[in-house]
């Protein structure tokens, strides 16, 4: 399964001052997998600890940090393998020891190998960590499969995927009969979601069914994850917050409510535990503008925030299964427009975009707000093809938006109000083309 991020790893290898490299990323996105195939495809060698089976080298980081005494020790339990540039030193699983962590400032020194590092709860140990090496290493995220991966995995022919390119980069409209089967494709994509077995069973068994099935076992091994590594006072709280995830989406206003995680939350009592699943790679966090100038960052209400699920087949999969065809045959009402905001903010985050969304009034909102060409850009998400909406109008008026997005199941055009039209599975492909504007 082809991954984009493989050729980020090839650049990594080339660099002569990279540094050693972190992989953050929820369990089972494919970080292992990667990883593997990168060493295979760009290595000689790969030497390969797994902290939560491996537990002798737990000991061997407690007992030394120093360079020299881990490299001697690795070399008798590996004397098979040549440590050295032609080698991939991996680490998995390696919020299960805090020392390993603490150890890469002394081995980016002066360790022989390259070093890459993984771990399904990486993201909550290094903000729990109070000496993680800041400055010594390189972190990454890794996300579910991208729709361009996704149907790239289906077998989509390149040459296809290219003329949608040149499509958007012209402003010019997509085939009919490309741009329907594309729309379905996406259909499809938001029910399988991105997480590697869910797409490689889909692939297999053309079965809603059976990735459901799936889907459903990850959740599982997510909510375990919640009791085996949260703090004690917040498993709870931790799998109640991500547990009414589709409840809260469920409503007119999405806006995420305490209250609705358990009678008589606050924030003092939930706020932790959303942090957890933040740092986890489990939720993305849209927060709310209180006002639209430069910088956006500013302007965020820290306590006024909508909560997505990071990969949307899985937000899916917590429904019964006659919501899968209602979905694919656009009868879902007010939640399926959540799923498309879920799915946007999924394809927003893959591009390290911060989320924030603005209340114009009571009755009107924009849903998204990102940089865009170094200016402020308003994104409306549409589940159909009725794109009416003076309030997003007004908005591109008031504010002189110079880019401004409708993106919905309508084919590429422009409005009288300088509006530009473009499909939501195209949302990937102008995030990336931005890069090269």
């Amino acid at each position: 399964m082809k991954r984009k991020i493989l050729n980020d790893l090839m650049k990594w290898k080339e660099n002569p001052h990279k540094k050693p490299l972190i992989i953050k990323g929820a369990r089972q996105v494919g970080k292992t997998y990667i990883i593997r195939e990168f060493a295979q495809e760009a290595y000689e060698d790969l030497v390969e600890i797994n902290f939560e089976r491996d537990l002798e080298f737990i000991d061997l980081f407690k007992k030394t940090h120093n360079p020299k005494d881990i490299l001697q020790y690795l070399e008798v339990a590996f004397m098979d393998k040549n440590f050295d540039r032609n080698t991939l030193f991996f680490m998995d699983e390696i919020q299960a020891c805090s020392d390993a962590l603490t150890s890469l400032k002394f081995l980016a020194e002066s360790f022989p190998c390259d070093i890459i590092c993984s771990g399904s709860m990486l993201g909550v140990a290094i903000a729990n960590s109070t000496s993680f090496p800041v400055g010594y290493i390189e972190t990454w995220q890794m996300y579910p499969l991208s729709f361009m991966e996704f149907i790239e995995a289906l077998g989509m022919k390149e040459n296809v995927i290219q003329s949608l390119n040149d499509c958007l980069l012209n402003n010019l409209p997509v085939m009919e009969v490309l741009h329907n089967k594309m729309n379905d494709l996406f259909k499809e994509y938001m029910v399988v979601g991105g997480m590697p077995e869910v797409v490689n069973k889909y692939i297999e068994t053309k079965s809603f069914k059976e990735t459901l099935l799936v889907q459903r076992r990850i959740v599982s091994d997510y909510l375990n994850d919640m009791v085996k590594y949260a703090d004690g006072s917040e498993r709870i709280k931790v799998r109640e917050c991500y547990q009414s995830i589709p409840l809260q989406l469920a409503k007119e206003n999405k806006k995420f409510q305490y209250k609705l995680v358990k009678s008589g939350g606050n924030a003092r009592y939930f706020d932790a535990s959303l942090n957890w699943l933040k740092d986890s790679g489990l939720v993305n966090l849209t927060y709310r503008l209180k006002t639209i100038s430069k910088p956006l960052e500013i302007h965020k209400e820290s306590a006024v925030f909508k909560v997505y699920m990071a990969d949307t087949g899985l937000l899916v999969s917590q429904f019964d299964e006659s919501v899968v065809k209602e979905l694919l045959n656009g009868n879902l009402g007010v939640f399926k427009g959540a799923l498309y905001e879920n799915i946007a903010a999924q394809i927003l985050s893959v591009h390290e975009r911060e989320l924030y969304y603005f209340e114009p009034n009571t009755s009107s909102e924009i849903d998204f707000i990102i940089y865009y060409q170094g200016e402020i850009c308003p994104l409306e998400i549409k589940a159909g093809r009725n794109t009416v909406s003076k309030s997003f109008t007004n908005f591109v008026e008031k504010y002189n938006s110079q880019y401004a997005f409708r993106l919905s199941q309508k084919n590429i055009g422009t409005s009288k109000e300088n509006v530009s039209y473009v499909p939501l599975y195209m949302l990937e492909m102008l995030l990336d083309q931005e890069k090269e504007i």
